[in-house]
């Protein structure tokens, strides 16, 4: 990993760990669905979400687990990950970590209260938002064009 691929990765954990909410896509066998939510991420950029059990988003990741995340502040970081139900030690630290960052929530005591851990395989860092904008990857392969150009 280069000083640059450092870099990037250290402005990607400061905006996970500053920013409020992301828009979380997932996919319904009909259409893809967005939804803007509070979480929580841990230093290797995987990205942590509760959502009721009877929501769609619910029902869209267990149907299919690979999901979008958008995480807007100071910079843009967009994330591909896999999205997976998690319980005990893990649904533990989520709970700690989301009443660190946001204070006590029905949210996380609630029977319909599931966890999510969206293990991260793909981010990009938008480093600014001229034309064309200049993006930096963070994590896997790929082009960091924003269209492929």
């Amino acid at each position: 990993m280069t000083d640059a691929d450092d870099a990037a990765r250290e402005r990607a954990r400061r905006l996970l760990a500053t920013a409020d909410t992301c828009t979380l896509a997932t996919a319904a066998p009909d259409a893809t669905q967005a939804a803007t939510v509070r979480f929580v991420a841990d230093d290797d950029l995987d990205v942590y979400v509760t959502t009721g059990s009877t929501y769609r988003k619910y029902r869209n990741m267990t149907r299919n687990p690979d999901v979008a995340v958008v995480v807007d502040g100071d910079d843009n970081l967009q994330l591909e990950g896999t999205a997976t139900e998690v319980g005990g030690e893990t649904a533990a630290f989520v709970r700690r970590r989301y009443v660190e960052k946001y204070g006590p929530s029905p949210y996380l005591t609630n029977d319909d209260s599931v966890f999510f851990e969206i293990a991260t395989d793909w981010a990009r860092l938008l480093v600014d938002g001229s034309f064309p904008p200049t993006y930096e990857m963070v994590l896997g392969e790929g082009e960091t064009a924003p269209h492929g150009d």
